[in-house]
């Protein structure tokens, strides 16, 4: 498969590793230099400096590319904040239910009304065309990067996402 992975903090990275052992995976960072570096040197030194990249993991930075449409699955590693944002600039790309997505964020978005919404409310409000997800642990970036027993749960209404999930 061909993975993206939106975000390379901890949880993105973590799952580009373990993912890029048998798929070909491009992890989008958002800081330019971080992600010449990661390329580089083949390890994000910041979040999981002891786990290095397989060769199937590739680093990129900048604007969200139109290659994104030709994905097997992306994955959402970007923080409950930027999904929003993300969601939209995905949509504005022209992305379709043709592409699963998923996310691996937690918790609430921040509303000025008091009422935060949570992930799939987000991903319903601003893009309702998706075949979308969450991938949520018990479990740690670093246990997942390490390969160490640990349990993730694929959860959509979409088989074909939680498919690709397992897949990846």
């Amino acid at each position: 498969m061909r993975i993206a992975v939106l975000g390379a903090g901890a949880w993105g990275t973590a799952l580009a590793i373990h993912a890029g052992q048998g798929h070909a995976v491009t992890l989008w960072a958002r800081d330019a230099a971080q992600a010449q570096a990661m390329q580089r040197d083949r390890v994000n030194a910041r979040y999981l400096p002891d786990q290095r990249f397989s060769a199937g993991v590739q680093v990129q930075s900048g604007a969200l590319s139109p290659d994104l449409l030709t994905q097997d699955l992306i994955v959402l590693g970007v923080p409950m904040r930027a999904l929003r944002e993300t969601l939209i600039a995905l949509t504005q790309l022209g992305l379709t239910e043709a592409v699963p997505v998923a996310w691996l964020c937690k918790g609430f978005e921040a509303s000025p009304e008091g009422v935060g919404r949570m992930p799939h409310e987000v991903q319903a409000e601003v893009a309702p065309q998706l075949q979308a997800g969450a991938l949520s642990g018990p479990s740690f970036a670093q246990e997942v990067a390490r390969a160490q027993p640990t349990a993730l749960v694929a959860a959509s209404a979409h088989a074909r996402v939680r498919e690709r999930l397992v897949q990846a």
